[in-house]
Order: C-alpha cells, then sequence, then structure tokens
C-alpha cells in the first residue's frame, strides 16, 4: 500500500511538472513584439539558446519607444503630402484616385479634415502642386491649410464707414474645399484629374518661376535705360516679333545645347533670347463688365476670350462652362477653360495656376512683364478687393479676378481690366469697371490678401 501512495504522489507531482513550461509560454503571445513559435525545448535547456533570450530583452525596450515615436511622426509634417514624385502621367493618375477619399470617409470627416483632403498635394517631378492651390513652393502644413478654409483675416479695418465684404464672385478656399466633398468619388476624382493635367503640362513653367524666385529675381533687361510711356493711355500695338520665339524655349534648349557644343554654339543660342519691353499693353477695347454680382469670373474670361478669337460669347454661357454658382468660380476652372477655349497657350506655354505667398513685389512685377511683354498673353489676376489696394473704389469687397494686359516699368504700374462695376449693383458706389493702371506693389499685395495667394498664367 506504501508504494502504491507513493507512486501516485510521483505520477500527480510529474504532471504538474509537465504542465510548468506550459504554462510559462502561455504568456509569451501576448507580447506585442514578440514573434516566431514558441520554444518546445525543456526549461533546463532554453536559457541558454539566442531565440529564448532575445524575445525576452526585446519586448521590454521596443514596446515603450515604438508606439511613443508613430503618433508624434504621423500628424507633426504636413498631411497633404506622403507621395513620392510622380515621373509620369499614368503615375499622376494612380496617386490622386488611390489617394481621393471614398464617400462615406468624407462625410464623416470635419472641416480640417475635410480640407486637408480636397487641397491635398502631390510631386510632379520636380515641383510641389496643391489642389485649388496651385503649384507651391513650400508645402503647406496642416495648420495652414485649416486656416485657409477660415476667412481672409486683412481687412480694411481702419476705413471709417466702408461696408466690408461685399461678394464679387471667386470661389472661397471653404467653398471650394465644400463643393469638392460634396461630389461623389468617381465625379470628384474627375475634377482633380482636369486640375491636374494643366498642372502635369505646365510643370515646367512653374520650374521656371521657382528658379527665377530662387534666383533672386535679377531685374529685366538690366543694361537698358528705362524709357517713358504713358500710363493712362494704353497701347495696343506691341512688337509681333517676340510672339514667335517665347515659347519658354529659350531657357530650355540652352542646357542642353551647351554640353554638346560648349565653346561655339553656346554663346550665340542664348545670347539675345527676349528683350522685355519697358511697357507693354495687350487686349486694347476687349473690356467687359460683369452681369451679376458673383461672375467676375465669366467677365474676366470673356474678355480674356473675347481678345484671342474676337467673338464675344455671352457670360452666362462662359459661367456654365466655367463651374459657376452664386459661391463664385475656382481659378482653376479659370485656367483649365483659357488652356482648353482658347489660344492663348501657343504663345504664354501651358497656364497654370501659381501660388505666390513666397514671392516679392520685384518678382511679382517681373513675371509680369514676360508674361505681358513677351508672350503678348494675359495674367488672370485673383486679388482682394479691397478699397486700400484699389482707390477708385467706394467700399471694400470680396474675392474677385481681373485681367492683367499690360504694365509701364518706369512708373511701376500694372494695368488690368477692372471688371466689377460698384455703380452697377450699389447706387452709392462708384464707376468703377474698365482700364485701370494699379502699381505693382499694390496688386502684388492685394493677391496676398486673397486667401489663396494664387495667379492664373
Amino acid at each position: 500500500m506504501l508504494t502504491a501512495a507513493r507512486g501516485a504522489t510521483l505520477i500527480l507531482l510529474g504532471a504538474l511538472l509537465a504542465q510548468a513550461p506550459l504554462t510559462a509560454q502561455a504568456y509569451q503571445p501576448r507580447e506585442p513584439e514578440y514573434s516566431g513559435p514558441p520554444s518546445t525545448a525543456t526549461p533546463t535547456v532554453a536559457p541558454t539558446p539566442v531565440p529564448t533570450s532575445a524575445p525576452t530583452s526585446v519586448p521590454t525596450s521596443a514596446p515603450t519607444s515604438a508606439p511613443t515615436e508613430e503618433p508624434s511622426a504621423t500628424p507633426t509634417p504636413s498631411t497633404p503630402v506622403a507621395e513620392p514624385a510622380a515621373r509620369s502621367w499614368s503615375e499622376v493618375v494612380k496617386q490622386v484616385t488611390e489617394t481621393s477619399p471614398g464617400d462615406l470617409q468624407v462625410r464623416s470627416a470635419d472641416k480640417s479634415e475635410q480640407a486637408e483632403s480636397m487641397l491635398r498635394c502631390f510631386k510632379l517631378d520636380t515641383e510641389n502642386y496643391c489642389l485649388g492651390l496651385g503649384f507651391v513652393d513650400k508645402l503647406p502644413t496642416g495648420a495652414q491649410l485649416q486656416s485657409l478654409v477660415s476667412p481672409p483675416t486683412l481687412r480694411a479695418a481702419g476705413d471709417v464707414g466702408v461696408e466690408q465684404d461685399i461678394p464679387t464672385g471667386d470661389l472661397t478656399p471653404a467653398d471650394f474645399v465644400a463643393q469638392r466633398a460634396a461630389m461623389p468619388k468617381s465625379t470628384r476624382v474627375s475634377a482633380e484629374l482636369d486640375e491636374m493635367q494643366a498642372a502635369w503640362n505646365g510643370r515646367e513653367k512653374a520650374r521656371e518661376l521657382r528658379e527665377l524666385v530662387a534666383a533672386g529675381t535679377p531685374p529685366v533687361n538690366p543694361q537698358e535705360p528705362s524709357r517713358e510711356a504713358a500710363p493712362a493711355t494704353p497701347e495696343a500695338g506691341t512688337t509681333a516679333a517676340p510672339t514667335a520665339t517665347p515659347t519658354v524655349t529659350p531657357t530650355r534648349t540652352a542646357p542642353t545645347v551647351a554640353p554638346s557644343k560648349p565653346v561655339p554654339s553656346a554663346p550665340t543660342t542664348p545670347a539675345a533670347p527676349v528683350k522685355v519691353p519697358a511697357s507693354a499693353y495687350i487686349m486694347k477695347g476687349f473690356q467687359t463688365s460683369q452681369e451679376k454680382g458673383y461672375w467676375c469670373g465669366p467677365a474676366t474670361f470673356q474678355s480674356i476670350d473675347w481678345a484671342d478669337d474676337n467673338q464675344k460669347d455671352t457670360q452666362a454661357s462662359w459661367a456654365k462652362d466655367l463651374g459657376s454658382t452664386t459661391g463664385g468660380t475656382a481659378i482653376s476652372s479659370m485656367v483649365k477653360q483659357t488652356n482648353a477655349k482658347t489660344a492663348w497657350p501657343k504663345s504664354a506655354g501651358t497656364y497654370i495656376v501659381q501660388n505666390v505667398s513666397d514671392w516679392n513685389a520685384q518678382t511679382f512685377f517681373t513675371v509680369h512683364q514676360k508674361h505681358l511683354g513677351v508672350y503678348n498673353a494675359p495674367v488672370i489676376e485673383h486679388v482682394q478687393l479691397l478699397k486700400r489696394y484699389f482707390p477708385y473704389l467706394a467700399f471694400n469687397h470680396s474675392g474677385h479676378y481681373q485681367v492683367g494686359r499690360g504694365y509701364d516699368r518706369a512708373n511701376g504700374t500694372i494695368a488690368i481690366f477692372e471688371v466689377f462695376n460698384e455703380r452697377r449693383f450699389n447706387s452709392r458706389g462708384n464707376v468703377t469697371d474698365g482700364p485701370r493702371n494699379i502699381p505693382a506693389s499694390a496688386l502684388f499685395n492685394a493677391t496676398l490678401a486673397n486667401s489663396f495667394k494664387n495667379i492664373g498664367l
């Protein structure tokens, strides 16, 4: 009997010892960083091999550091851009399609999240393009995108008795985001690809503008003495010769010719590419006046197209093509229709939406001189229509489009067609539409006052 009891005890003790390593291993799979199959070795042999010592040291340090690093890495940088540089149009299509959020995701997002998804950015070769904003020198942060969907902070608060923010017809960033977010995904992706097509085709122009800014924007024709021109009387006649040469080729062909023919041909090709005249005016007699308070886009485009083909289509027809609503017109639509419906890109290259927030007034003026004096093509001005910048106004107004159609270097002015007539919409307003000459610095500051801070050229 004693031996039987002793045998039963030993059997029970053996069973308990056999369960001990299993219960120890049962906790190992719960470690987040632990990977690999559980060890089948006996507990006395297991501590010596590497596999069992590595998991016990790694999980104690890795889980404490990894979770603290990953959350901070995601929100802090600029959320809009994480895509690699697109080197072909098919890559652009793939990136735009894959990053466009689904309908449920958009509906459940708050305004700041919608802004980040509707204004997301892409790298086209070497240039950064953000939907709605255009080509940018610096990528916007999440906070900057969020501030964009707020009303512009720059107001003429010091103008006593001046009415504030009478709408004139550009689409604000908040309305742009809301319009895109309200679209079904398939419609939205089509609109985004339409915008990106112009950006892809115009990326070389954007690169040249960025390099101009990086070079410090040297003055135009520094060796040429300035000539006087009458700013109040716009001239239609400009030299026809530059229009054949301008097509951005001088800067593009020179680098490719120089390496193959180092000494003889390099000096001759870039020696006299283009000479920017001291003053230039185009489109004389093609000024228009907007027929509705929110039709500055259709009126501006009517003028631009009319001067191109001498056919004056109605503002109502252009409002339909531009997708204008009571909220206004998007600058991306203005650029798209300029490329699709006019011949201006033949002389100026593909029109693009270009952000100017990193420019200065000199760069702004220099670019206008090249575009108007060499390419003989209009600029789509995108300003905040405030009395402080446009003293012919009686009141302050909202975001607005104008036609950039000339300049005078001696007087430092840019000539525009003002398409908004205050008197038409307010009996106390001034007669404001028609040709105007604005100091280049004032027009630049009016562009920065607009939330978008961009132009079309």
